[in-house]
């Protein structure tokens, strides 16, 4: 009877399992670090993602690129981390915390105007203007590093300075396109996708001749849940026309 027992206990805590490795199958967290100017679209493929996988988690971070490699060179939990710049998925492999890297998406910069800014802004060349009011990006945010190099590649960049005519850098480019939609600026330069994103006048494409070419990538970081944020990544590819919509094109 009691070796009965034994194996009646055992086949219990077998079956126990096998109902827990059934129910428990598709849990999991998800900690999504996201470039700030993604946040529209990436918004929409998470909720798609969540109405498919109704036990995952997903926790997105949204910031600039550079803030986000800090927190992750810090040792900050994170899974997956989309970037507005190749550069930090480079760093992050460095690091020596990167499991794979993917390009994922392209994107141009674009001088867009308030309001205000439509008569005085019609291209680069009257941002020297007097009395125009420019923002651009904190260099951290990769869209304020392309929109600087853009300025300094057409030798303009310390007129602009000099003139006091760079009124602001926020640290995210939805701040920057914020702050021209409320009409707190005249000009400002910033992602294709974003000012399209909040519906904002473009007056001229800057040209990758003077940015480089701007590469939106993914990396999966190591020792984090890697399968799952392979999951995702593959999950927001099969959805990139949400991406097209809002102004980027694939990375192919």
């Amino acid at each position: 009877m009691k070796k009965c027992f034994w194996c009646y206990v055992l086949t219990l805590i077998f079956l126990s399992g096998s109902v827990c490795s059934n129910a428990c199958a598709g849990e999991g967290k998800l900690n999504l670090y996201v470039a700030a100017g993604l946040k529209k679209p990436m918004d929409v493929v998470i909720e798609n993602f969540r109405k498919e996988n109704e036990n995952i988690k997903v926790v997105a971070n949204y910031a600039s690129s550079g803030s986000l490699y800090a927190q992750i060179r810090e040792g900050q939990p994170c899974d997956l981390y989309f970037s507005a710049d190749w550069l930090y998925i480079e760093k992050i492999e460095k690091d020596q915390k990167l499991a794979d890297g993917m390009k994922f998406l392209k994107d141009h910069e674009v001088l867009i105007v308030s309001k205000t800014g439509e008569g005085k802004v019609k291209s680069v060349k009257d941002l020297t203007k007097k009395g125009v009011a420019l923002v651009i990006a904190d260099p951290q945010a990769p869209n304020g590093a392309y929109a600087e190099r853009a300025l300094k590649n057409l030798g303009i960049w310390e007129e602009i300075n000099a003139a006091g005519i760079l009124k602001a850098r926020p640290s995210t480019v939805h701040q920057v396109a914020i702050m021209v939609k409320e009409d707190q600026a005249d000009a400002a330069i910033i992602f294709q996708s974003v000012a399209k994103g909040h519906k904002l006048k473009i007056v001229e494409t800057i040209s990758l001749d003077l940015t480089g070419e701007i590469i939106f990538a993914a990396a999966i970081i190591k020792g984090g849940n890697q399968k799952l944020a392979k999951e995702f990544y593959d999950f927001a590819r099969r959805h990139i026309a949400v991406f097209i919509q809002y102004g980027w094109q694939p990375y192919e």
